[in-house]
């Protein structure tokens, strides 16, 4: 990917950080990254944090993405560097008036920051029941490992101790 975009005129940068690195972990902390591999892409809209990369992984499917997330922005005026989508918006919205674009805005931008909102807090909570599982996971390994060493310290007592207090009893049909 580096070498497809890290051109003079590209719009795009592409970095790789291995956060496993000591010379790397405060780049990866201040970044918010805690989970390998990680991506995560900075534009205009996303803030100084970037955003988590979630779609697919594979070179074409990143390579698209990053084309979308570089090309210059949609101009209204000229319809220079629109798409087909954002023209077909800009045609439908041609006779609003300015009530009517804010409303619109108002209505897109409160629904984008509800999903957004109800995405974050079920990632905190996924992050969280990780972290609850993670805990349980190492509490149950450790009771299988007492529990080996109490079956390997016991098992042969026990089955001694069972012909003893039984006697041989026979299974009667």
């Amino acid at each position: 990917m580096g070498a497809a975009f890290n051109t003079a005129d590209s719009k795009a940068l592409i970095a790789d950080v291995d956060c496993t690195e000591d010379n790397a972990k405060n780049l990866c902390s201040k970044y918010g990254v805690q989970g390998y591999p990680t991506i995560k892409y900075f534009t205009a809209s996303t803030g100084d944090q970037g955003e988590k990369y979630e779609d697919a992984r594979e070179y074409n499917a990143l390579k698209k993405f990053t084309k979308k997330m570089s090309k210059d922005p949609c101009e209204v005026a000229t319809l220079a560097n629109c798409n087909k989508k954002e023209k077909t918006f800009i045609e439908e919205i041609k006779d609003y008036d300015e009530a009517k674009l804010k409303a619109e805005l108002d209505t897109l931008a409160g629904a984008l920051t509800a999903a957004k909102t109800k995405h974050q807090e079920y990632a905190d909570l996924f992050e969280k029941q990780k972290d609850e599982a993670m805990a349980t996971m190492k509490l149950q390994e450790e009771a299988q490992k007492e529990l080996d060493k109490v079956s390997k310290a016991s098992q042969f007592k026990i089955k001694i101790l069972e012909q003893k207090a039984g006697g041989a009893k026979k299974e009667e049909l």
